[in-house]
C-alpha cells in the first residue's frame, strides 16, 4: 500500500514537473527525455492543454554553438549561466539541476522582460526562449561549455567550445574595443 502512495506521488511531482516546464515552453523531446514516466503524446497533449491549443513547436532543437550570434549575446549567455550556477546545489558540471533552470530562467525573464523573444527574429539577448537556457544547462553539463573566471574584470563568462566566438572574457573585449572606439573619435 505504501509502495502504490509514493509511486501515485512521485507520478503527481512528474506531472507537475512536465507542467512547470511545458508552461515556459519547453520542447518536448525535452521533456519527454527528462520524464520517463509520461509519454511523448501525452507530453503533447500537455502542452496543448496549457497553450490553447497550440501544438508543440517542431523542428531541428537548438544547438548551443548556434545560440550566439553577437559577441553582445555572450554577455547574456554568461549572465544565465551564472545565475544557474549560482542557483543551483549541486555541481551543475555533473547534473542538470532543473529547479535551478528554472529558477534562473524566471529571474533572467523579470530581468530582462521586454527583450524575450519565443520565435525568431532573435534579439541580442539570448537565451531568446526557454529551450535556450535548457541547452546552456545541458552544455555545461555535459562538458560542451564552461563558465570560467576572469581575473581582469572579476566576472564569470561562459566558454562555448566549438564557436566561431574565442574562449575570451567578452565583458573585458568590448570594453577593450569600445576604449578604442571611444579614443578613435577623440582623434
Amino acid at each position: 500500500m505504501i509502495i502504490k502512495d509514493l509511486s501515485y506521488e512521485a507520478q503527481l511531482q512528474d506531472y507537475y514537473l512536465a507542467y512547470e516546464l511545458i508552461k515556459r515552453k519547453l520542447r518536448t523531446s525535452y521533456v519527454s527525455q527528462l520524464l520517463n514516466n509520461i509519454s511523448l503524446p501525452e507530453i503533447r497533449d500537455i502542452h496543448r492543454a496549457i497553450h490553447h491549443g497550440d501544438s508543440p513547436k517542431s523542428g531541428l532543437l537548438p544547438a548551443i554553438d548556434a545560440i550566439p550570434q553577437t559577441r553582445e549575446s555572450l554577455l547574456y549567455l554568461s549572465l544565465f549561466a551564472s545565475l544557474y550556477r549560482s542557483a543551483s546545489q549541486i555541481d551543475i558540471r555533473t547534473k542538470m539541476d532543473v529547479p535551478a533552470i528554472i529558477f534562473a530562467w524566471d529571474f533572467f525573464c523579470d530581468t530582462f522582460p521586454n527583450q524575450i523573444r519565443e520565435r525568431r527574429p532573435y534579439g541580442k539577448v539570448r537565451p531568446a526562449n526557454f529551450s535556450e537556457a535548457w541547452v546552456i544547462a545541458q552544455a555545461l553539463t555535459i562538458g560542451l561549455a564552461a563558465l570560467h573566471y576572469c581575473e581582469s574584470c572579476h566576472g564569470e563568462y561562459i566558454i562555448i567550445y566549438n564557436s566561431k566566438f574565442p574562449p575570451t572574457c567578452q565583458i573585458c573585449v568590448m570594453d577593450k574595443l569600445r576604449k578604442t572606439q571611444s579614443t578613435q573619435r577623440v582623434i
